[in-house]
């Protein structure tokens, strides 16, 4: 995510008025994200929320800032990468919700 702030300008507003040096930028950036909930790592760069009130949250594949569902939850997931029985993603029922703040404001 650093490397999208530093060399594709991207800025939550969550983080108030962007600074005008970068080294002040990315100082900003760290501390920030240091205060959002930590991502565990599934499977290399498939992502699951650490700590309380996770569970059941989708799997979201995480490449940077471009952040997307990969899984309704841990075993639609595994049925999505790995192939097995499972929801078609083009299935009206495959619909992950992002529930932890900020993680969910990025997903697109």
């Amino acid at each position: 995510m650093l490397f999208d702030v530093e060399h594709n300008s991207f800025w939550s507003e969550d983080w108030g008025a962007k600074p005008g040096v970068l080294a002040d930028v990315l100082m900003v950036a760290r501390t920030c994200l240091a205060a959002v909930p930590t991502m565990v790592p599934v499977c290399s760069h498939r992502y699951l929320p650490a700590g309380r009130g996770t569970y059941g949250h989708p799997v979201l594949s995480m490449y940077q800032t471009d952040i997307i569902y990969y899984g309704t939850d841990l075993v639609d997931y595994v049925h999505q990468e790995f192939g097995g029985p499972g929801l078609d993603r083009q299935d009206e029922a495959w619909d992950p919700k992002a529930t932890v703040s900020f993680w969910r404001d990025l997903v697109s």
